[in-house]
């Protein structure tokens, strides 16, 4: 238990997190109840297969990176990956949770919740980490642009022979 304090505040949630959304993934996120008979269904149909699996690869690779088992990445970092994987199961949840609204039931709520929440505490473990993000701009519409840069002079054109 000790071991687990001692791990940073955005290890915690994201391990915790992750373990508390796999759990709540397979409640029913949507529910009808009649005549006493209750039918529901849970995150693991639809795109939200996708979503659960995806909530244990980041399980999966953030226990991998606390038993300091390395893996072969290339050019990308653990916390580039972590951050990765945390983001496309936000991305996905959020899209489940779209496409999955007839009847939403109350671990629907909670499992988007976790999923933003796992999200943004990777992208924060990450920052600490030194990994660079790429970094939102804001694009067309009202926004300031950058000065132009200046011209070139045109190159002065011959003079004209005398005749």
């Amino acid at each position: 238990m000790d071991s687990v304090k001692n791990l940073s505040r955005e290890v915690q949630v994201v391990l915790g997190g992750g373990l508390l959304y796999l759990i709540i993934s397979f409640l029913d996120w949507q529910q009808i109840s009649a005549f006493g008979i209750t039918v529901g269904r849970s995150e693991w149909s639809g795109i939200g297969v996708v979503a659960g699996l995806l909530a244990i690869v980041l399980l999966a690779w953030e226990a991998a990176r606390l038993f300091g088992i390395k893996v072969p990445l290339g050019t990308l970092t653990e916390g580039l990956v972590s951050v990765g994987i945390a983001l496309l199961l936000a991305l996905f949840t959020i899209i489940t949770f779209a496409t999955h609204g007839t009847a939403r039931h109350w671990p629907a709520w909670i499992g988007l919740i976790l999923a933003i929440a796992i999200a943004v505490a990777a992208v924060v473990r990450a920052r600490a980490e030194g990994v660079q993000l790429p970094e939102a701009r804001p694009t067309g519409g009202m926004t300031e642009s950058a000065p132009a840069p200046p011209a070139e002079p045109a190159p002065e054109a011959p003079a004209a022979p005398e005749e």
